[in-house]
């Protein structure tokens, strides 16, 4: 699919300078001109962290990567539409191939190029409930017109559906139509990934020995760690983002509390010297980890307070001396909003 796309666009391109090009220009200029401005729309960047070690930053959340003579292990790996941007800067400092890669979970920030990496040769691997939400992700949005073409096949017929059975009959006649809803799920190649693991996994790869960390409940149910034990760099994923609100996805398995146990687990793995690359915002250090957990403190605290003062879930939003001291350092100015933030810790610490 990228394929095709970058070469709709080199066509495109082509004909509006047709008039005024050679055919041996155009092709030259395209060419960069597309990559220029896929990169400059992507905001695609990269970022020595130490030794080996790059953070591919931009649209997307913070790829990880790892270069030597073994090849690239990659953690992550942004949008559809970042994945040639992202192989052209990765160009810029090796020629090696992508061989090994690691999804610290399954949103599509950070997965969505599985299919372009994969189809150069890269090995995924992810936590296996991160594998299961992928495929959702795939199966749910297919199900959604899938759903809808039966109805409407159903309604052109003209049938009553007068009970439950008969509808089961009627849906059996209209998948003779547009077949089953497996045969109508169409997932990329490439886009799940390979290899699950349960709980921790280790490779050795690039003189590297590389621990991946499972982090129940976190982020989601799915979120996984990589820490470089030589270079001492750890990707967290969105377990730990710098600079801003997390995102706790409860409705994928995330929670205030495997939050607070993933951030402690990072303690426990850093020490003052460690670089740490977090799913999204700038390279961070133990200190910033510690900074965030101190806040998720206070604001527990100051939020059940309030619950068991009988304030209502909007009362406590509207209290915004609550969270002045990081809405002051623009922690409420990114994707999770200081609204958004204290409704989930709200919902979950009012259960």
């Amino acid at each position: 699919m990228p394929q095709r796309i970058a070469l709709v666009f080199v066509l495109l391109i082509s004909s509006f300078y047709a008039s005024a090009q050679t055919d041996a220009e155009l092709d030259s200029k395209s060419k960069e001109g597309q990559e220029m401005q896929a990169g400059a729309k992507n905001n695609v960047g990269i970022i020595r962290v130490k030794d080996s070690i790059y953070m591919i930053k931009g649209r997307g959340g913070n790829i990880g990567v790892c270069v030597g003579e073994n090849g690239v292990f990659m953690i992550d790996d942004k949008f559809p539409e970042t994945s040639s941007s992202v192989i052209q800067k990765l160009n810029t400092i090796t020629s090696k191939p992508i061989e090994l890669l690691v999804n610290t979970h399954h949103h599509g920030d950070h997965t969505g190029g599985n299919a372009y990496m994969a189809s150069s040769g890269a090995l995924i691997f992810s936590q296996e409930n991160a594998r299961k939400r992928i495929l959702a992700t795939y199966t749910n949005a297919a199900k959604k017109i899938y759903d809808q073409k039966i109805d409407s096949i159903i309604e052109r017929q003209g049938s009553k559906i007068s009970s439950e059975e008969v509808r089961k009959n009627e849906m059996r006649s209209a998948e003779k139509v547009i077949g089953t809803l497996e045969e109508f799920v169409d997932i990329p190649n490439g886009a799940l990934p390979v290899v699950t693991f349960p709980k921790n996994i280790s490779f050795y790869y690039n003189n590297e020995k590389i621990e991946v960390t499972h982090t129940p409940r976190a982020h989601t149910d799915g979120d996984a760690m990589v820490y470089f034990t030589k270079s001492n760099v750890l990707h967290t994923g969105d377990a730990y983002i710098s600079n801003g609100y997390p995102f706790i996805d409860a409705k994928n398995g995330g929670s205030f509390s495997g939050y607070m146990d993933g951030l402690n687990k990072i303690l426990s793995i850093a020490d003052k010297d460690t670089k740490i690359i977090p799913g999204h915002g700038e390279i961070a250090s133990i200190e910033d980890v510690k900074y965030l957990i101190s806040m998720f403190r206070f604001l527990k605290g100051q939020i059940k307070y309030q619950i068991v003062a009988k304030k209502t879930e909007d009362e406590v939003v509207a209290m915004r001396e609550l969270t002045k001291e990081y809405d002051d350092k623009g922690f409420g100015d990114n994707f999770i909003t200081t609204e958004s933030f204290i409704r989930t810790l709200y919902k979950e610490l009012s259960k």
